[in-house]
């Protein structure tokens, strides 16, 4: 998503998931629906994969005990980030709007909309997304959707305030408008998007012991394979860019 400098990737760790999260006092389950195992349920240690129990040693119980605390912490720091992304990207528009959106009686309407937009999103959020919920398209459907509509409702709205401006002779008072919001809204905008991203870049070793924790589980897939809930993209970007230079180091022989 962004807006006015707000950046917000579900990936901006360099990890992402294609499972949907849900915690639950009973435990947390893991489900998506385009690949196996589709299912994955851990509590206390214990594990079941599709439906079926899964033996672990002690060793892995200890770890899976880890990985569902340290989930269960997670997941309302990333709604609450995601709650002030919203919050951040929807007050830059108003602003805007309330500023250059023509009329006083245009720019109101704008802001109405955008306020109802603003609800209609976080009522999405509170919906799809919040303590207890997480998924990677939940979070596009509620966030970057809504934002981008916003947006680009906004930026039509924009152009014919502009376009009216000029052909009524207004166009300095849009100017003088659009100077005073610049410096102020720029420095309010900046510091509360590093607030944000701060907040952002604190859960990154909070993500990368997790992924540890996956890698050193000693329980097998039935193909063999190790259980990957989070995907560390670091590895892969460094898979790549290793591959590319083996290829121009090929090249150059």
């Amino acid at each position: 998503m962004q807006a006015d400098g707000v950046h917000v990737r579900g990936d901006q760790c360099g990890y992402d998931s294609n499972y949907d999260v849900r915690v639950t006092p009973a435990g947390i389950d893991f489900s998506r629906s385009d690949t196996q195992p589709a299912a994955v349920f851990m509590h206390d240690g214990a594990l079941r994969i599709d439906g079926r129990p899964v033996a672990v040693s002690a060793e892995d119980a200890a770890r899976l005990r880890r990985y569902e605390a340290g989930m269960r912490s997670l997941l309302p720091e990333m709604a609450g980030i995601a709650h002030e992304a919203v919050g951040i990207a929807f007050d830059a528009l108003t602003t805007v709007a309330a500023t250059l959106g023509g009329s006083q009686h245009h720019r109101d309407a704008l802001v109405r909309e955008l306020n109802q937009s603003r609800v209609q999103a976080l009522r999405g959020m509170d919906t799809n997304i919040d303590a207890d919920h997480w998924g990677q398209q939940d979070f596009a459907d509620a966030i970057e959707q809504p934002v981008d509509k916003a947006s680009n409702q906004l930026a039509s709205a924009l152009t014919r305030s502009v376009m009216w401006s000029l052909f009524t002779g207004g166009a300095d008072e849009l100017e003088a408008r659009a100077d005073s919001i610049d410096a102020s809204m720029e420095k309010e905008m900046q510091a509360r998007a590093g607030q944000l991203e701060a907040r952002a870049k604190a859960i990154c070793p909070r993500l990368a012991e997790l992924d540890e924790l996956q890698r050193q589980f000693h329980f097998r897939l039935t193909d063999g394979q190790p259980l990957q809930l989070l995907t560390d993209n670091r590895d892969r970007k460094g898979r790549d860019s290793q591959s590319g230079a083996d290829d121009d180091a090929v090249a150059t022989r």
